[in-house]
């Protein structure tokens, strides 16, 4: 009866409007689609991979049966060293010296101990094969463990990269034995452990399911990055074997007895690998990753076509008990890159952070000083001499203006003075949003992964031309998709919108365990605010089911041109015939289209499927069509 009504109402409202209106909804244009033709270089071999509608580039890989081989006991390598950082450097400089190597390990654990990282430079038609050697890393003042730079046609396989958990550790689970607000101070019990030491630094803190120990208690996601505040801790006392008493202030007054929780005690610290430089053409290929204090893999600085090939990140077997976090942020962070990547066959969990962010980085204008300088805040957007800008106003719309960075200097913190090469002060405003004209991390394609049982969101996708399909998300803590453009002037600025997504065959199930707010996330954010903008647009969501939800499965804003069609959708929330509506879109989406999505039973009767929409005309289009 319900849906009777509504349909004969938007029946009603549509014939209404149409009778007054002459505006018809035309096909949104697409961003440029890339079509790349096969290189012509015969020393790769080269993959077709092909994203959305049409988008198409090349992945070259080394030919193995070409290369001559050596083994890296020839320079020094071996596990019985207390560090082999030299000898692998030695190995890595007769590589570059010698185009169309292959490197090849004897099997057995290889430590590294060394603050340095190893820098696999200007190396082409390499492969590295750990032919099963294990890594151990024990030191973190190095902010990657492998930087690859300037390199072409690399292939790196069979490797297992951890971490000397037995002297620092990644993460620990503690339980809150007592919690006492009016002093602010917290017990906290290391229930992997007999032994714990003051000394243990606490970095983050975030609520963990109190059976299974992965981040994010059901409806709950409590926590603090106390690394922020050099002033959130003032004193840590030993008061048992394994209890430490934390004085803080105040910014864990919400936690109570009996909850539990993972501590990070590293979390950006470092990276696994950094693919870097111009680099391209660069393979991962069955890697393994059982600890590290930062991310697993940074991409940035202008790389391209790489791609991440059935690698597990997570618990070393055999330590499932006592080893609950897998690393200290991220485990794939892609930034300020030519794009053209793939990550396919993966399995992802117990991150600290997200399992894969694709963006570019943005700059936040604060202030017009003269008629060729700005003040720019940049937290991530490396500022030289020479880069070609563009500028968004301040509702993130793209002007025509643009010009070249002369001189970028650090004033305090993230903000800088920036000198161009021409008047900027009568086309841009305090507000405005600075990007790189020649930078884009798109055309992407996301497969046949497994993003699971970590902290925060499962994939961050806020670049265009991109392919997510066949991947299995569960319980993720936060959103296991979000498309976002995001500006937050003292913390991040990233995002340069997204056009040409399509998410289409995964499965969700048990997402947004935490209660973060929705299954998958599309807006923009400019500090805290919405913008009367649309930098989201040709969005296809298709072919997906969505299985035990609790929060809403699409929450969008900022979008232009969204389809979701043949979708099935289970939320298994308690059932009421008058429930919350499954699917929220703002004033600022455009275009919307809700076609042959199917429900359980249980949800089918009810009123959660029928969308909250904010503007009247999308409101009578889709209500036209769904009822």
């Amino acid at each position: 009866m319900i849906r009777l009504l509504s349909f004969l109402f938007a029946s009603v409202l549509l014939f209404v409007t149409n009778i007054f209106s002459t505006e018809t909804p035309a096909d949104l244009p697409r961003s440029n689609i890339l079509i790349e033709q096969m290189p012509n270089d015969t020393s790769l071999d080269y993959e077709e991979i092909n994203s959305a509608n049409g988008v198409r580039f090349y992945i070259g890989r080394p030919k193995e049966e070409s290369l001559r081989v050596v083994n890296a006991s020839d320079f020094g390598l071996s596990p019985e060293n207390d560090d082999n950082f030299y000898a692998f450097a030695d190995a890595i400089n007769y590589c570059k010296e010698n185009p169309g190597t292959k490197l090849v390990f004897d099997k057995g654990v290889y430590k590294f101990a060394s603050p340095y990282s190893i820098f696999i430079d200007g190396c082409e038609n390499l492969v590295i094969d750990g032919n099963g050697a294990e890594f151990v890393f024990s030191r973190c003042e190095q902010y990657h463990f492998f930087r690859l730079v300037y390199c072409n046609g690399v292939e790196i396989k069979n490797l297992t990269i951890n971490w000397d958990w037995e002297n620092q550790r990644i993460g620990s689970v503690v339980k809150v034995v007592n919690a006492d607000p009016s002093n602010n101070t917290i017990d906290l019990e290391f229930i992997e452990l007999d032994e714990v030491s003051e000394s243990i630094p606490l970095k983050a803190i975030t609520q963990c399911d109190s059976k299974t120990y992965t981040f994010g208690e059901d409806g709950s996601s409590n926590e603090s990055y106390l690394y922020q505040d050099p002033t959130s801790i003032s004193d840590v006392k030993k008061i048992a074997n394994n209890v430490l008493r934390v004085t803080h202030n105040g910014c864990m007054s919400s936690f109570e007895a009996g909850e539990t929780y993972i501590v990070r005690h590293f979390v950006y610290n470092a990276n696994v690998f950094n693919i870097s430089a111009e680099s391209e053409h660069v393979t991962f290929d069955n890697i393994k990753i059982y600890g590290s204090p930062g991310m697993a893999f940074v991409a940035d600085e202008r790389a391209s076509h790489f791609q991440i090939l059935n690698t597990f990140i997570g618990t070393e077997p055999g330590y499932e008990n006592e080893r609950h976090v897998s690393l200290g942020a991220d485990a794939i962070h892609i930034a300020d890159t030519n794009g053209c990547f793939k990550v396919d066959g993966c399995d992802f969990s117990r991150m600290g952070d997200d399992a894969l962010n694709v963006h570019d980085n943005l700059g936040y204008v604060n202030s017009v000083i003269d008629e060729n300088t700005l003040h720019v805040t940049a937290a991530a957007l490396k500022l030289k001499a020479g880069s070609v800008v563009g500028f968004n106003d301040e509702n993130s719309i793209k002007t025509d203006f643009y010009a070249t960075i002369t001189d970028a200097r650090l004033v305090e913190g993230i903000i800088y003075e920036v000198d161009f090469d021409k008047p900027v002060s009568d086309f841009v405003n305090e507000g405005f949003i600075m990007y790189y004209k020649n930078c884009n991390s798109g055309n992407y394609v996301i497969s046949n992964n497994y993003f699971h049982e970590h902290r925060a969101r499962g994939v961050l996708l806020q670049s265009p031309n991109g392919l997510c399909e066949n991947n299995r998300f569960y319980k993720t803590q936060g959103m296991a998709i979000r498309i976002i453009l995001d500006v937050t002037e003292n913390l991040w600025q990233e995002g340069t919108g997204v056009d040409n997504l399509v998410i289409r065959n995964n499965s969700f199930e048990n997402c947004d365990y935490g209660g973060w707010g929705c299954v998958i996330e599309i807006g923009a954010r400019i500090n805290g605010n919405y913008p009367d903008s649309q930098p989201f647009t040709n969005i296809e969501i298709s072919n997906n089911q969505f299985v035990k939800f609790d929060s809403l499965l699409l929450s969008a804003d900022n979008v232009d041109t969204i389809s979701l069609s043949n979708n099935y959708i289970d939320s298994q929330k308690d059932y009421c015939l008058f429930a919350d509506s499954h699917m929220y879109f703002s004033e600022t989406c455009k275009n919307i289209s809700i076609e042959n999505n199917s429900y359980s039973q249980h949800d089918k009767y009810s009123t959660a499927t029928l969308p909250e929409v904010k503007n009247y005309r999308n409101w009578l289009d889709i209500y036209s069509n769904i009822l």
